[in-house]
């Protein structure tokens, strides 16, 4: 007898308030070509690491926001186009 998960065992969608401030951020992290879902997924992962990175150095107590936070990014190298060559 096949055997099945309880719902509880579950875990039910997240529901997100759409507002023009949320589509226009939306909008900008699918234009990376992942679906909405992987956006959120990545969002909510990205936010939770840089909390917990600030609450693992003691920057900001545990379970505060941090009040500002800081993205690096490493340039991305790319061939100059042909007639831009010096």
């Amino acid at each position: 007898m096949a055997t099945t998960k309880s719902t509880r065992d579950r875990r039910t969608p997240v529901s997100v308030a759409r507002t023009d401030d949320f589509d226009a951020d939306l909008s900008t992290i699918l234009r990376t070509g992942m679906n909405q879902s992987e956006a959120v997924r990545l969002a909510v992962a990205f936010l939770a690491h840089g909390w917990q990175s600030a609450w693992d150095a003691g920057a900001v107590p545990d379970g505060e926001q941090p009040r500002n936070m800081l993205m690096r990014v490493r340039r991305h190298d790319t061939r100059e186009p042909t007639d831009q060559q010096v």
